[in-house]
């Protein structure tokens, strides 16, 4: 065969690949959606106490001290999603947090449309419990701190020094039975299967920090469900799976729903000690206002006993907890159609574990803020907050000697973008 032939054979063949290709390109462009935000801030605390090093945690720093002011890259996270086929749909949140030094897939996970009505989800979710996790982007919402339904009892932040891996997601799935409803709403319901909430030691809230009051005490904090790192590792620590449900009412005329949840799994490594947790949520959403408001329970069985020698707050056995916030919003001024002023407050309370003794995270908490929106998409926030522990004359002379105080105040400066 002549060279030449061959030449416009082979440059034919290569033509014919190039717009093969570029039409494959062209097609899953498509079929793929990407988008994203971010946000960084100033923090600045009065009133908390200093903390030293923890070699179980070295994500803590030495002599920590949330009273010194910080600038942090908190969040930056692509959303993509990839239509498979009309019916399925791939979906993955990839999160760098603590200033760009760690990377996190918040979920990752297959959509499967069964029916207009019938929904299956597998693989890492958000757990659809109450309102505020599934809606956790900051973007989504008018203020940048999580309310305390959302900090102390579902575990959306996995622990106070750690700050990255937003959202309470775990492995399971969710069966999604949607717009069951008449003229007036529908419901909407999920059911899931999930590893489930869990750690390896004997008690449940086994977080222990040092305190820097010149002796290093130890001290169990009892701040909550939000240092449970099982469910973050995507593994179970027993062969009980926890069961979650989520019902919500969405009003078809009004922008407004209100619905309930619940959680019951076990968490010890035997398979002995339940954790139930129950909560309501509300959300009603108007152009120029908003009310918001979740309220959670908790019940934790296990047993009397540290689990590990701690100078203060020793395990008392079985607990409650429960949490509430309620928040408002108003936009007195709006301007250029995308661009507005918001005034937010918001109200929160927390009482975790039981009264036996002194615990810094039982507190009430006021928090005000206003969110500036100047440009398409990007917004400038500002939060004040205060916070008052409760029972605050029981506290140890440890944690008052390492800076504890009764009120703690916080300054925080937001930029938040989204695309």
């Amino acid at each position: 065969m002549p060279l030449k032939l061959r030449q416009i054979i082979l440059i034919s063949f290569l033509i014919a690949l190039t717009f093969l290709g570029a039409e494959k390109i062209g097609y899953a462009q498509e079929r793929l959606q990407v988008r994203g935000y971010g946000n960084t801030h100033f923090m600045d605390h009065a009133g908390t106490p200093n903390v030293m090093d923890d070699p179980n945690t070295p994500e803590v720093e030495d002599d920590t001290s949330l009273n010194d002011g910080f600038f942090q890259l908190r969040e930056f996270s692509l959303f993509f999603d990839f239509l498979i086929t009309d019916e399925i749909i791939a979906s993955t949140e990839i999160e760098a947090a603590d200033n760009g030094n760690t990377y996190t897939a918040n979920y990752a996970y297959i959509d499967i449309q069964v029916s207009d009505n019938v929904n299956i989800r597998a693989g890492k979710i958000l757990v659809p419990f109450l309102s505020y996790n599934e809606n956790k982007p900051s973007f989504k919402q008018n203020l940048m701190s999580q309310p305390f339904t959302a900090f102390n009892i579902a575990p959306v932040i996995g622990a106070p020094f750690v700050n990255s891996g937003f959202g309470w997601s775990d492995a399971g799935a969710v069966l999604n039975l949607c717009c069951l409803g008449a003229n007036i709403g529908f419901l909407d319901l999920k059911l899931a299967m999930i590893n489930g909430l869990g750690s390896n030691s004997d008690i449940l809230d086994d977080n222990t920090v040092y305190l820097d009051d010149g002796t290093g005490t130890s001290v169990r904090p009892r701040d909550g469900l939000i240092q449970n790192e099982t469910s973050t590792e995507l593994r179970d620590n027993n062969n009980n799976k926890a069961l979650v449900g989520k019902l919500t009412f969405k009003a078809a005329d009004l922008p407004f729903d209100m619905g309930i949840s619940w959680y019951q799994g076990k968490w010890d490594k035997a398979s002995s000690k339940n954790l139930r947790m129950a909560g309501a949520h509300l959300n009603w959403v108007g152009e120029t206002w908003t009310l918001k408001g979740e309220y959670v329970k908790a019940q934790v069985e296990q047993n009397t006993g540290p689990g590990a020698t701690v100078s203060i707050n020793t395990a008392t056995g079985d607990y409650n907890m429960q949490a509430w916030y309620v928040e408002g919003s108003v936009v007195p001024a709006r301007y250029q159609n995308d661009k507005y002023l918001r005034l937010i407050v918001r109200y929160d309370d927390v009482d975790t574990n039981d009264k036996v003794a002194f615990t810094p995270w039982d507190r009430s908490r006021i928090t005000a803020g206003m969110e500036w929106q100047f440009a398409h998409n990007t917004r400038f926030r500002y939060e004040w907050q205060r916070h008052e522990i409760d029972d605050f004359e029981n506290a140890p002379s440890p944690y008052k000697n390492a800076g504890g105080e009764e009120r703690i105040k916080m300054h925080m400066v937001s930029l938040i973008f989204s695309f």
